[in-house]
């Protein structure tokens, strides 16, 4: 009798402990968590958990690469999603996030393909769409830029950013009504965004509107710029 019932207590005793034991996606779930609450420590703790219990963990290594795209680690980011994609081909923010760590690292044609590979898995996220504006003006490619800038206006008509970038590609390009009408969009959306006021200035100076541009410093320099000053300064006495 009471060899049954230590056999009974040692069957609960080991079924507790494989209750107890944490799965590889409970550990990437905690991961998340702590990624969220930029407790790298934690995430990164959480993640080598998981690989220990399953190695080729796809969506893991998608935030290990992250988290060292954050920290900076271009390199090592990129062979981690390199890893990620090579076991799934279909996850959207590990090209995404490649493309980014390429872009870092000025390889402005390595990261418009994974761009275009995330916008092809996520045709509505305009942000995607900005980073290869920004990768295709580097490259002075200004017309694609522009295209890649107006798509992302489309799905966020409120993306400032959008509007800031495209008014400087349409100013270099020769649009110069275009640029000021943008600079325009970005500060009636922002009245505190600087560098549009400088950005249209310069357009405008540019342009022989001299009185126009140093209109727009003074209005800069009231806001708070140093930077207006400096040009009120330099061209506006």
């Amino acid at each position: 009798m009471i060899r049954k019932i230590a056999l009974f207590v040692l069957m609960i005793f080991a079924g507790g402990l494989a209750f107890a034991q944490n799965t590889a996606s409970e550990y990437y779930q905690s991961a998340l968590i702590n990624d969220s609450l930029k407790d790298d420590v934690a995430a990164l703790h959480d993640l080598d958990n998981a690989f220990k219990l399953k190695p080729n963990y796809d969506s893991a290594l998608c935030l290990l690469a992250t988290i060292n795209l954050r920290s900076e680690n271009y390199k090592d980011a990129i062979k981690i999603f390199d890893r990620a994609i090579r076991l799934n081909e279909t996850v959207f923010e590990s090209y995404y996030g490649r493309a980014n760590a390429k872009a870092q690292l000025k390889d402005y044609t390595g990261a418009i393909k994974d761009f275009s590979k995330a916008i092809q898995l996520n045709p509505k996220h305009p942000k995607s769409l900005y980073n290869r504006a920004l990768a295709k003006g580097f490259l002075e490619d200004y017309s694609s830029a522009i295209t890649d800038l107006d798509k992302a206006i489309t799905l966020d008509n409120k993306y400032i950013n959008a509007y800031y970038s495209r008014a400087f590609w349409k100013d270099i390009s020769g649009d110069y009504d275009g640029a000021i009408a943008d600079y325009k969009t970005v500060i009636k959306l922002d009245p505190k965004y600087k560098e549009a006021y400088i950005g249209m200035a310069e357009a405008m100076y540019q342009h022989g509107n001299k009185a126009e541009a140093c209109d727009v410093l003074k209005l800069a320099a009231f806001k708070g710029s140093t930077i207006a000053e400096e040009l009120i300064n330099k061209l506006c006495n």
